[in-house]
């Protein structure tokens, strides 16, 4: 499915002609769309195929990753294992969204263990890049990095002067999370306290977001030469693994909110329903009520009165048929009379 995105036209050249195309995504990867449905690179302005190649394309490997769950565990680990890095992250980015909920649903039930988390990201992502000396309080380099991103020299006034990469200033903005002054307590309910732990979970979900959003795109530009490209690759391969790393620490932290989680839900369902029940079905249980004794009194005035009209009937039969029967026996016995006389 293909989503058009607000972007300008943008003119590239493919066969050394300029086309209008716009940006597009094509299952959840950006490419580049001409007016005769026509797909190129966003890299490298290449094309591609159609629109309809890649659409059945995308179709066909989600197929394809629904049906490997089926398959026996060992098989797959190792279609898992040819997975390119890209393709991995592709995969587990789409959790973020639900982390960063579930650690917010975590904390508004107080169960979710913030130095914990703290801890999490400083061992699964930053002690990838930068190791802490305590004693001057600074960060420096993981020495592997700066095997593979050596210093930038220059010559200034006839003077060779020596800098780190610039990649690593943006690493430092990005996986170092903010400083967190004082005891985090997640659990207590006081009002600066809760502040606090808030605060402190604000600054971490901003490291976390700020490394699944930038780190996948990070990529430090190849060099001149056989061995600086290769440098640059493993750089580049390095920083995609520990994101990959990092997401799945995440994902196995918050599984085990998931239990305590449901249960919350399912407390505040049937709170949810209580409430309803006073408000809607509880207000209306005794008007019906009372509803339903007024209709049962009438009906039982409405049965006496029938009732009395039958009872007049039947005594009016009663005593038309008890004159009926006096006079029958005053005629006989007249007739009696006559005939002993």
């Amino acid at each position: 499915m293909t989503t058009p995105s607000t972007v300008q036209s943008i003119p590239t050249a493919v066969d050394y002609e300029e086309i209008e195309v716009q940006e597009t995504l094509i299952g959840n990867k950006l490419y580049l769309i001409d007016d005769y449905k026509n797909v190129y690179s966003v890299d490298t302005h290449e094309s591609i195929g159609t629109l309809n190649e890649l659409e059945q394309s995308a179709a066909n490997c989600d197929k394809v990753c629904k049906n490997i769950g089926r398959l026996p565990l060992e098989l797959r680990h190792a279609i898992f294992n040819c997975l390119t890095i890209d393709f991995r992250l592709e995969m587990v980015l789409q959790k973020k969204a639900h982390i960063i909920r579930t650690l917010y649903e975590a904390y508004n039930e107080r169960i979710l263990d913030i130095p914990a988390l703290k801890e999490i990201i400083e061992q699964g992502l930053r002690l990838r890049f930068f190791y802490h000396k305590e004693i001057n309080n600074s960060y420096h380099n993981q020495p592997n990095l700066r095997s593979w991103i050596p210093n930038i020299e220059f010559k200034q006034m006839g003077e060779i002067i020596s800098t780190q990469h610039p990649a690593f200033k943006a690493l430092r903005k990005i996986v170092i999370t903010p400083t967190i002054y004082g005891r985090i307590d997640s659990i207590s309910r006081r009002f600066q306290t809760t502040r606090h732990a808030r605060d402190a979970l604000t600054k971490i979900v901003s490291t976390i977001t700020n490394s699944c959003d930038i780190l996948p795109t990070f990529t430090v530009p190849l060099g001149h030469g056989k061995e600086a490209n290769v440098r640059g690759q493993k750089f580049n391969y390095f920083v995609r693994k520990h994101t990959f790393q990092f997401i799945c620490l995440l994902t196995k932290f918050i599984s085990k909110f998931k239990d305590p989680l449901d249960v919350v839900a399912i407390r505040n369902h049937k709170i949810i329903h209580m409430r309803w029940m006073r408000k809607t079905v509880t207000k209306v249980i005794p008007v019906e009520f009372r509803k339903r004794q007024r209709k049962i009194k009438l009906a039982a005035k409405e049965a006496a009165k029938e009732a009395a009209k039958e009872a007049k009937i039947i005594a009016k039969e009663a005593k038309i048929a008890a004159k009926e029967v006096a006079k029958e026996a005053k005629i006989a016995a007249k007739k009696n009379t006559l005939n002993i006389r």
